[in-house]
Order: structure tokens, then sequence, then C-alpha cells
């Protein structure tokens, strides 16, 4: 199974929600970058992985796709997974939601589907937030805490496809707990964006202007304050010509560079002067079908 990182073209949180979580809108989209899973029946569940410092244990949204999976379609079946890590942990780039999505996948295609669309999206969405995205994979605004997904019109998917894209990551992770707890802080006042502003440029976008417009991500203030090494790069590549943000809550960045612009090599020579040479750094693109 293909298990795809993602960005967040577009990111606004909005606020708090009784839930405790926040309320945001989004546009995201799968890339042609992302990890592997092989997953076969076995006698008890297990999880292998090329990264040794990923938890494997039941902490890890592999191992607990497949307890999900038991519950909702009432089989008792194991699974033993090999995850072939590619995607950067702590990047905002999704990693752990598309790895239990693609488990999920491939668990319930092993037998036999018992469950359909609905109830997978269901399962998904108990596992965590974007979970459900990667089901499907074509970009998408997510709502709500990101488990409402609204699959874009052909049109705009089209506009997307294909689209080459940088992503590069320092050598520091950060997590997502933190970051959202650094919108609630009150060193954070204004960091919030009401959702009427956020869907005005949606619109926009969705009415055929560039997706360049669409690029905003209210984390990067808040996290800027703490990591000034992520701001600072990526004004540089702005006043490069690059249309470039932070995804999701960092600490991966990502570009959209054009034939006109700076070539990649130009690109990566600043991020590596910038973040050294321990930076991430891939080039890939965006996918506009189902992945």
């Amino acid at each position: 199974m293909r298990s795809p990182a993602k960005v967040n073209l577009m990111l606004s949180v909005h606020g708090p929600r009784e839930d405790g979580f926040h309320e945001l809108t989004s546009l995201v989209a799968a890339t042609g970058f992302g990890d592997e899973l092989r997953v076969r029946p076995a006698e008890s569940d297990s999880l292998e992985c090329t990264d040794a410092g990923l938890p494997a244990g039941r902490e890890n949204l592999v191992l607990r796709a497949a307890e999900v999976f038991r519950r909702r379609s009432g089989l008792d079946l194991c699974f033993a997974v090999f995850l072939e890590k590619r995607i950067p942990v702590g990047a905002g780039l999704g990693g752990g939601s598309g790895n239990a999505a693609a488990a999920l996948q491939a668990m319930n295609r092993l037998a036999g589907e018992p469950l359909d669309g609905e109830a997978l999206g269901e399962a998904a969405a108990e596992l965590g937030s974007d979970c459900a995205f990667f089901l499907d994979g074509r970009p998408a605004v997510l709502r709500g805490r990101g488990e409402r997904v609204e699959l874009l019109p052909a049109e705009a998917s089209e506009r997307l496809a294909g689209r080459r894209l940088l992503l590069f990551k320092p050598g520091f992770a950060i997590s997502t707990a933190w970051a959202y707890g650094r919108l609630r802080s009150e060193e954070s006042p204004g960091d919030y964006e009401p959702e009427a502003v956020a869907q005005a440029r949606l619109e926009g976008f969705l009415g055929g202007g560039p997706v360049e417009d669409l690029l905003v991500n209210n984390f990067e203030p808040a996290v800027g304050r703490k990591f000034p090494a992520i701001p600072l790069l990526l004004e540089d590549l702005q006043e490069m010509g690059v249309p470039c943000r932070m995804s999701g809550s960092g600490s991966c960045c990502f570009a959209l560079p054009d034939e006109e612009g700076p070539p990649v090599e130009k690109i990566n020579g600043c991020i590596r002067a910038a973040w050294g040479e321990e930076a991430f750094f891939v080039e890939t693109f965006v996918f506009g079908t189902k992945t």
C-alpha cells in the first residue's frame, strides 16, 4: 500500500472547540512522496519499521488501526505490518495518519471488505482527525477538526495535479500538540483566523484564482516565535520569488516552484545554507487523482 505524505496548501485555524480540538479549514493534497506498507494476516499483531526510532507498540496508529478494524468488523483477525518509512516524523506531513489509513484499507481488503466506504471513513476518523482524507487522497477541503472531507471539484483538482512540489525540513521536529497549545497561549493573540476569511480565500481559488493566493498557514507566527529558522528561510525564498509555506504544524515546509522562478538547485542551496546539510529535502509532485 502507498502511504503518501500530504501538504496543507492552506491551513486556517479558527479557534478552540468545546471538545478540546480546534476548528479549522484546510485545503490538503497528497504527494508523490511517501511511505509503503506491506500487510499480511498473522497470528498476532506486529509492526516492523525501517525507522528504529519510531514507536512500534500500541501507541503507533498502525497497530491501533488493527484494533479498530477488529472492533468495527466483528472479525477476530490479526495482522503483521512492515513499514518502509520515508516521511520524517514530526514534520506536519500526516505520516502517521496516512500509515493508519493505508493499514486500515489493507486489513479490510485482506478480510474480504466487510467495511463499506462509510464504515471505513468512520473508523479512520476514530483514529485521527485527518485519517479519513487518506482513504481517497484526492485534493480536498477539510473542515471541523479535520475529519469532514470535501473533495475539490474536478476543475480545481486538475489545476493542482502534477504540480511540482518541494518538501524540506530542518533537523528538528515539532509536536502537533505543542503547536496547538501554542495557539491557545497568551503569547499568540490574534493568530487565529476567522472562518469567513478562510472561506473567501478558498472561494477565490475555486473560482479560478492562482494557487499561490491560497497559500496561508496561521501556525507560522506561533511556531516561528519559538523556531525563527523557519520563517527566516521562508522569507528568503519568497524574496527569491518562490511560493512557499510551512505544512501543517511543521516543521516541514513546501514550495511550489515554476519554470520562470529559480532552479531547484538554487532553492536547495538556499535551504542548505540556512538549515545545514542535515536538512531533509525531496522533489516530488501533487497528486490530483485517487491515490
